[in-house]
């Protein structure tokens, strides 16, 4: 497909209006064409052009473009050092980033806006108010909302996106819970204004997000009286916000120190892990691909950009050693590197490569879950451990804090051993069983609702 944008015009155009229309255009065809890996190539001169960029943009403009851009930074770079990848987009996007939304703020003539506090009021703001697909975040927000409403919190939660029926139901189990969905037609500035009316009317003690660049950014440097808290699902090195949430995972010794960091626990309610499965759709989804139950099958559900060269040489590397075992990869966005790299797999019914699909009924097609490398999987890993189906992973710099919600004698410092344990699970059931139970122990262990609402109530 051929490129509609034009990268020497966001670079060097004399027309501000032109480079900006050209990085909206850049930005569409990322998201819109699966977020192709190739585009690490553009990143680090363009980054490098964005505060000139930026200091002619408006208000609208800023909160539209920048937090795309910053997801487009976060999850092209996802195979480097997260921590160094991390730190540059800190410096180079949002430092900069901060200073011209201020200024924009100052312009706009939004002053602080002050009220006293209703401790039993909560608005959340997030992504999606989903439970299920790829969206992994959507289970703590669920999590989040349930604990506070069995305390008799008030909670307003404010989706940009998807509400699920969960939510629905929850909001039908507690009257003190209120769904609203962005206007699609509404401008930022609209949403910034409609945002503080609402901390006005309701004056919530806290505010939660999940996201680290969104209209909460601006709510945040507004200045209302409401503490903003964001939950970390990945990215740490936010300017901004009162309070950041770090689950164990990605906990950094030097940023605990600072008492904005707050460790909490990772927390996943164990039903929406393991929801129920038409285990009719299973069997003919099984048969569609060949899967009998004689077959060891090797899972691993996780956005294309975790699926790196390096996973799938490891991958290649396993199939060819045991022709007996299969692989499924799902997932969404640019899945081109994986299918050419398991083309011969893929031909010969041993490889089986899907987009976005229901991890829930993938997972009890599979025996094992592989770990993506160089950075590993988050809530898909606990997921499948959920279903009883072990998780085996390399020891690699990323791993990090991510070995606290793994099995220690299944993260291996190499390939042979690994995969000779894939051959122990396939020959020794007594052994398989075992780790399967302490899968099931671990993904349990996080059902940690009410811990959290209550970290999150006393800050």
């Amino acid at each position: 497909m051929k490129y509609n944008f034009d990268i020497e015009k966001i670079k060097y155009s004399s027309d501000f209006e032109i480079r900006k229309i050209e990085l909206l255009k850049f930005l569409e065809y990322y998201f819109e064409n699966k977020r192709p890996k190739n585009f690490i190539n553009y990143e680090k001169e363009l980054t490098d052009f964005l505060p000139e960029i930026m200091s002619n943009m408006s208000f609208d403009e800023l909160l539209h473009i920048i937090p795309n851009y910053y997801q487009f930074c976060y999850t092209v770079t996802l195979e480097e050092n997260f921590l160094i990848a991390q730190a540059k987009i800190l410096k180079k996007l949002l430092n900069p980033f901060s200073k011209f939304l201020i200024n924009k703020l100052n312009e706009l003539d939004i002053k602080p806006l002050k009220y006293n506090l209703n401790d039993d009021n909560y608005l959340i703001f997030c992504r999606h108010a989903i439970t299920e697909g790829m969206y992994a975040p959507g289970k703590v927000i669920y999590s989040i909302t349930s604990g506070l409403l069995k305390k008799q919190k008030k909670v307003i939660l404010i989706s940009l996106g998807t509400i699920d029926q969960k939510f629905i139901e929850l909001k039908k189990n507690y009257t003190n819970l209120i769904l609203f969905s962005k206007d699609r037609d509404s401008t930022c500035y609209k949403q910034l204004i409609n945002l503080r009316m609402i901390c006005q009317k309701m004056c919530p003690t806290k505010i939660i997000t999940e996201m680290p660049v969104n209209m909460a950014t601006a709510l945040y440097f507004s200045k209302v009286s409401s503490k903003i808290i964001y939950w970390s699902p990945g990215f740490t090195q936010v300017p901004w916000f009162d309070k950041v949430l770090l689950i164990p995972e990605i906990v950094d010794e030097k940023l605990i120190k600072n008492k904005k960091f707050i460790e909490v626990p990772k927390t996943l309610k164990f039903e929406l892990l393991k929801p129920k499965v038409n285990f009719k759709v299973l069997n003919e989804f099984k048969k569609k691909y060949f899967i009998s139950n004689s077959d060891f099958v090797l899972g691993t559900f996780s956005r294309y950009e975790k699926i790196s060269e390096e996973y799938l040489d490891l991958v290649v590397q396993i199939l060819n050693t045991n022709t007996s075992m299969k692989i499924i990869i799902a997932g969404s966005n640019d899945r081109s590197l994986a299918e050419k790299k398991l083309k011969k797999f893929i031909l010969r019914k041993q490889a089986i490569i899907l987009g976005f699909s229901d991890i829930h009924l993938l997972g009890y097609c599979c025996n094992v879950f592989l770990d993506t490398i160089p950075y590993p999987s988050g809530f898909s890993a606990l997921e499948i451990m959920a279903k009883g189906k072990p998780v085996l992973s390399l020891d690699t710099i990323n791993l990090a804090n991510h070995k606290k919600s793994r099995i220690l004698e299944l993260v291996f410092k190499n390939e042979k051993d690994l995969i000779q344990c894939l051959n122990k699970f396939q020959n020794e059931i007594h052994y398989y069983k075992f780790m399967s139970r302490k899968s099931v122990e671990i993904a349990k262990s996080y059902d940690n609702e009410s811990k959290l609402v209550n970290i999150i109530d006393t800050l």
